[in-house]
């Protein structure tokens, strides 16, 4: 028995409770941004991998005065090709090899390694050296800089071999793919991205310039692909079926014809737009009964947005029926969407945040999704807030969850932030 006419918070609740964790994958870490870590990721190196210079200068050994030494330009100084780089490779070799006696320094630079028994690094600015290659402290230094560790990176401060650097269930960012590389990590293991069909129903709709009367411009082809990908789902197939209910069935059932059906049949959602609303002809409450699924969300109990399914396929894949109103359409992505695929990618539930209202909104039937834009540091609820409309969302900050009984000037709503 389906739920009816939830309220929008169980219904977004119930959405991601019914996304189950998809399976893991294991992908290069540039391509792991956005993504879930599947369990926790430990470094495979100490970071840093070798003591390093903070700052440029002179790397040092005991109290000083220091005899600073000159890099050997070793057996290939005479080679004509020789490169800058092949210098500094060099140069980094006979740094790797050499251990500081007592009185001795070496130049480094910011981030270059650090020959053995390296005690501190005085600053560049701090130090001179003369024409015999002697270095002392300049008149202005600490008569005891550098002091031990001193602007010395050590192995390993940072992280040791082993050492649990990210936690599963991580949903990872920019830092946290660069952190991984730090460590030493080519791959990690993420949970799968979910997979989504799109199925667009509808007659006499327009792919391009201005629809004739009678006819309407397709508005969910060009922009539901992108949402999907938004709220962090991947795009597999889209149809265009009309008011063909032979051809939604197809869509929908679990008899694969052709390459393209198998492979979409292995895929996670089905999301439909149109013939949703009681005055419809039903095609997709038809189509879910003859493909034998089990509806789990029959209506949402917010305006616009109301004729809005949820539903469990006969192969298990979940479908999410939109209406085919423009703005309910949008609106029902935020409402059983984004919590059904944050529960397949095994990220947090999507709570709604809060803002200031800044403007009156008047009681109304049921619970409203207004599109809102921020001015100041308020939501101006939009005007262009009907089901039908694009205008109000396009321009929109964020939704607002208005209650029925409306809200005034001043009091703080909860709100839905947009995914873009």
């Amino acid at each position: 028995m389906p739920y009816t006419s939830l309220t929008w918070h169980r219904a977004h609740d119930l959405a991601y409770r019914s996304g189950h964790p998809l399976a893991a994958e294991t992908v290069p870490v540039d391509r792991a941004i956005g993504r879930v870590l599947a369990g926790d990721v430990t470094a495979v190196a100490p970071v840093p991998p070798v003591d390093s210079a903070v700052m440029d200068g002179w790397a040092v050994a005991g109290p000083g005065p220091w005899t600073v030494l000159e890099v050997d330009a070793g057996p290939e100084r005479s080679r004509p090709e020789r490169t800058r780089e092949d210098a500094v490779l060099h140069r980094m070799r006979w740094v790797r090899g050499l251990t500081l006696a007592d009185g001795q320094a070496v130049r480094v630079r910011a981030g270059a390694l650090l020959p053995a028994r390296t005690a501190g690094v005085l600053v560049l600015d701090r130090g001179r050296v003369d024409e015999t290659g002697r270095l002392t402290r300049a008149p202005h230094a600490q008569q005891d800089e550098p002091a031990p560790g001193d602007h010395v990176r050590r192995t390993g401060e940072e992280a040791t071999t082993g050492e649990t650097v990210l936690t599963g269930g991580t949903t990872l960012t920019p830092a946290h793919v660069a952190w991984a590389a730090s460590c030493g990590l080519d791959m990690v293991a993420v949970l799968r991205r979910p997979r989504v069909t799109l199925v667009i129903t509808g007659a006499g709709l327009a792919a391009h310039g201005v629809p004739e009367p009678g006819t309407v411009r397709d508005v969910f082809g060009p922009q539901l692909g992108a949402y999907v990908a938004a709220l962090g789902g991947t795009v597999i197939g889209m149809h265009h079926v009309g008011l063909d209910d032979r051809a939604l069935l197809a869509q929908l059932g679990t008899d694969a014809a052709d390459e393209r059906q198998i492979r979409e049949a292995t895929g996670d959602v089905v999301i439909t737009t149109g013939g949703t609303g009681g005055s419809t002809r039903h095609e997709v409450r038809g189509a879910l009964a003859a493909a034998g699924a089990e509806i789990l969300i029959d209506g949402v109990a917010v305006q616009p947005g109301h004729p809005l399914l949820l539903a469990r396929l006969a192969d298990g894949r979940m479908l999410v029926a939109l209406p085919g109103h423009p703005l309910a359409a949008m609106t029902g992505m935020l409402t059983l969407v984004a919590p059904l695929l944050a529960g397949l990618a095994g990220a947090a539930v999507p709570r709604p945040g809060h803002v200031r209202l800044g403007a009156d909104v008047p009681a109304g039937m049921r619970t409203r999704l207004i599109p809102y834009t921020l001015d100041g540091g308020v939501a101006l609820p939009s005007r262009w807030r009907a089901a039908g409309m694009l205008r109000g969302f396009a321009e929109a900050d964020g939704v607002l969850i208005c209650p029925r009984d409306g809200g005034e000037t001043g009091e703080v709503l909860e709100e839905i932030t947009l995914p873009w």
